[in-house]
C-alpha cells in the first residue's frame, strides 16, 4: 500500500466520548473502563475519505426528510460485486434493510413458519441463535469440525439433518468467528444438498471483502443452482466501518422469495433507507477500492504479527488458520484455566476486552475472539498484556 494510506490507517483516533459501543461501553459489558477494546466487530480505522466528504456535503443541506433507495445506489453495489467478486446481480434483486442482523430476522419470519427447523453451524455469531428462537422455530445444530488443518463442515451430519426436515440453513460466509473462507467446492456441495432436500440457504456474507493468502470469497449466488435456493445478505458497513449508519442489502434472485421479503419489510416499516447510510454505501462502493485493499493488507499484517507473537511467547494459546474476516479466534484451553477464570484474567489482569467464545454457543467454551482491525500498537499492547498476565500467575 502507499505510505500515505498506511499513515492514514496507522493514525490513532480517540473514540472515547463518541458514544461508541466498543470503547465507551466497556464498563457496562466488562465492569471496568480501563481496557484495550479488542471486541466489537467494528474497526478503529477512519473510513474512505470520499465518504466523509459526501456525508459532510449532504449534511450541509440541513433537511433530512423521508427518502427512498436510488438506482445510483443499486448501480454502485452491482459494480462492486462484479468488480471485486465476479458476481453479476440484477437491480431488482436488491432490497434494502437497516442491517444484516435485521435482515436475518426478516428472513426467518417471512420465509419459515412456527416450529420449522432451522440449522446453524456453531460456533457461530450469537444472533443466529436468537433469530431462530425469537420466532418459535426449532433450532438444529450441525457443529463445525475442528482438526489439525482447521475448521470444516460436517457434510454427513448436514445431509442427515437436511433429510430429516430442516427448512432453512443460516450460513456464515466467511465464517464468524472461526475465520474460514469456504471454497467454491465446499459451497457447491452445500448448495447441492440444499437443492436435493428443499432447504433454503440464508447466507450472511457481511465479511466477504476480508480474505487473505489467495483465499477467494465465493458469493453464494455465483454457484450452480443457488439462485433457486439462496438469499444473500451483505453490506458495506463492515467493509468500510459504517455500521452506525445502518444500511444493508438483501439480494434475492427468486421472485417469490423476494416478494415475501419485500412484504415483510413493508410490514415492519423498514423500507425507508437512512439518508446518510445510503450516501455512504454508494460512495464507498464507487470510491473505496484502494482503501479496501490497504485495510485488508493492514489486517493481514496484524494477523501475521499476532501469529508470530503467539508461537514465540504464548504457544499455549492456539489459533486455527485465519483465512478471512478481521476477527482472530483464539483457543485458550491450553492455559490451564476455566473459561470464566480466563475471562477474569483478561479483564482484571491483562486489561483487555476480547469477546467471550460463549457468545458463539457452548462450543465456544475456552475460546475468545480478538479484533485485528485496529492500529498495530493496540495489537502489540494487547498481546504483551496477555503474556504478562499469564506469566505472572
Amino acid at each position: 500500500m502507499r505510505q500515505e494510506m498506511r499513515d492514514y490507517l496507522d493514525a490513532p483516533v480517540d473514540r472515547h466520548g463518541t458514544n461508541c459501543e466498543k470503547w465507551d461501553l466497556l464498563g457496562k459489558h466488562y465492569g471496568r473502563d480501563d481496557l484495550i477494546a479488542m471486541w466489537v466487530a467494528d474497526m478503529d480505522f477512519r473510513t474512505v475519505p470520499q465518504v466523509r466528504e459526501a456525508l459532510v456535503k449532504r449534511a450541509e443541506h440541513a433537511i433530512y426528510g423521508y427518502t427512498d433507495d436510488s438506482e445510483a445506489e443499486h448501480e454502485a453495489e452491482m459494480g462492486w460485486l462484479e468488480r471485486r467478486h465476479g458476481l453479476k446481480v440484477e437491480s431488482d434483486w436488491i432490497l434494502y434493510s437497516p442491517g444484516v442482523v435485521d435482515s436475518l430476522f426478516f428472513c426467518v419470519d417471512a420465509l419459515t413458519k412456527p416450529e420449522d427447523a432451522i440449522l446453524i453451524q456453531p460456533p457461530v455469531y450469537g444472533p443466529f441463535y436468537q433469530a431462530v428462537k425469537l420466532y418459535g422455530r426449532r433450532l438444529v445444530e450441525s457443529p463445525l469440525i475442528y482438526g489439525p488443518s482447521g475448521w470444516r463442515m460436517d457434510y454427513d451430519d448436514l445431509e442427515q439433518k437436511f433429510s430429516s426436515g430442516v427448512r432453512m440453513m443460516i450460513l456464515c460466509s466467511p465464517h464468524n468467528p472461526v475465520g474460514r473462507v469456504w471454497t467454491r467446492e465446499e459451497l457447491q456441495k452445500l448448495v447441492d444438498l440444499a437443492l436435493r432436500y428443499g432447504v433454503l440457504i440464508i447466507s450472511d456474507e457481511i465479511h466477504a471483502d476480508f480474505t487473505f493468502d489467495g483465499h477467494r470469497q465465493t458469493r453464494i449466488l455465483a454457484l450452480d443452482g443457488a439462485q433457486r435456493c439462496s438469499v444473500m445478505l451483505t453490506s458495506a458497513t463492515k467493509s468500510f466501518n459504517l455500521a452506525g449508519l445502518r444500511q444493508s442489502s438483501i439480494i434475492a434472485p427468486d421472485a417469490a422469495l423476494r416478494k415475501a421479503l419485500s412484504d415483510e419489510l413493508a410490514r415492519a416499516h423498514a423500507t425507508s433507507p437512512n439518508i446518510f447510510g445510503s450516501i455512504a454505501q454508494t460512495t464507498a462502493y464507487r470510491c473505496g477500492d484502494e482503501w479496501m485493499d490497504a485495510v485488508v493488507e493492514y489486517v493481514r499484517e496484524n494477523r501475521d504479527f499476532a501469529i508470530g507473537f503467539l508461537r514465540e511467547r504464548l504457544p499455549e494459546i492456539g489459533c486455527a488458520p485465519q483465512e478471512g474476516t478481521y476477527l482472530m479466534w483464539l483457543d485458550f484451553s491450553g492455559v490451564g484455566l476455566s473459561h470464566e477464570a480466563v475471562m477474569d484474567l483478561l479483564v482484571n489482569r491483562a486489561r483487555v476486552a476480547l469477546n467471550s467464545g460463549l457468545f458463539f454457543g457452548e462450543t465456544g467454551r475456552g475460546w475468545f475472539r480478538m479484533n485485528l482491525a485496529t492500529p498495530r500498537a493496540n495489537v502489540e499492547r494487547t498481546l504483551e498484556n496477555i503474556s504478562k498476565a499469564i506469566r505472572s500467575r
